[in-house]
């Protein structure tokens, strides 16, 4: 499960939940823009000032790149997982 702290605004946040979308990752998008939301974000990433933030497992990744390579690898994964299943 990926959680997307953004705002509508950002185009990477916005990014990000496309690409969550694209690649059927299932997630979550919460607008800081949101106070519930911006309270959460402020406790969560105290020492942060920049969106997108990331959780991804409940662990904290940043922004948009990260969370590209997090998917290249959980795709790696999961189809070299169908491949030992294969054989």
């Amino acid at each position: 499960m990926v959680t997307i702290f953004g705002s509508s605004t950002c185009f990477y946040c916005l990014r990000c939940k496309q690409l969550c979308e694209s690649m059927q990752i299932e997630h979550e998008y919460l607008d800081v823009r949101e106070r519930e939301t911006l309270l959460r974000f402020l406790e969560l990433f105290p020492d942060e000032d920049a969106i997108p933030q990331i959780l991804w497992k409940d662990v904290h990744i940043n922004g948009y790149a990260e969370l590209a390579r997090k998917i290249d690898e959980y795709i790696i994964n999961d189809n070299e997982g169908e491949s030992d299943a294969k054989k």
